[in-house]
């Protein structure tokens, strides 16, 4: 199974400066997402859903996600998109989670880019499109997602979207290995048997070239 990225809510709520109590947080949220900022809305959101007042509020927390990613907020887009994939607070939508996805992944968020290529990679949610996701994988790739090395392996060992290509494949898979990706390894190995010393040689220095340039 394709791993997915979800938002750890609880993460993002504590890297954002709010008042000393929750009580004061709350009407800080409330009141700006009232007065109509998308930012506020989708915290407000995080904390109605994390119940961090009293207790969880998920339909509440759905509405202020729905309001600040129609006004544009990637974030919120991004996390309408997990939730219905996952059919968390929401009834499973895999087409509609691609919808947001997209939204998001247009604002240039790797998180979600990766997210719809997982779904483009198959046919949930509408018809598959592997060459689009692999070109979303690369760009995820790009911005540090980890995971998106392992499926560019996979799609390259594969020859799904574009033409099968072994050392390519190696490539991808060393840089998941050296990230610490579950289950690369595994992979890796199926892709080692078929090459030679000289093309496993290749891959390796491919991959080193690759986080040279991508240093993160």
């Amino acid at each position: 199974m394709l791993a997915l990225l979800m938002l750890d809510g609880a993460s993002a709520v504590a890297d954002v400066p709010v008042p000393k109590t929750y009580t004061d947080a709350m009407r800080w949220y409330r009141d700006s997402a009232r007065a109509g900022d998308p930012k506020a809305m989708f915290y407000l959101g995080l904390t109605l859903e994390q119940g961090l007042q009293d207790r969880p509020r998920p339909q509440e927390a759905v509405n202020w996600y729905r309001r600040s990613a129609e006004a544009g907020f990637a974030l919120a887009q991004f996390k309408l998109g997990v939730l219905y994939q996952t059919g968390q607070a929401v009834e499973r939508d895999l087409a509609k989670a691609r919808a947001w996805y997209e939204r998001a992944a247009g604002q240039g968020m790797p998180s979600a880019q990766y997210n719809l290529a997982v779904l483009l990679e198959t046919d949930d949610g509408g018809p598959a499109d592997p060459a689009r996701a692999l070109d979303l994988y690369r760009k995820a790739a790009e911005f540090g997602v980890s995971e998106a090395f392992l499926n560019l392996g996979n799609l390259y060992a594969r020859g799904e979207g574009v033409e099968a290509d072994a050392v390519e494949a190696l490539k991808w898979l060393n840089l998941a290995v050296d990230a610490g990706v579950e289950a690369a390894e595994t992979l890796r190995q199926s892709v080692l048997v078929v090459l030679d010393e000289t093309d496993r040689a290749r891959a390796r220095e491919e991959a080193d070239r690759w986080k040279s340039a991508h240093p993160r």
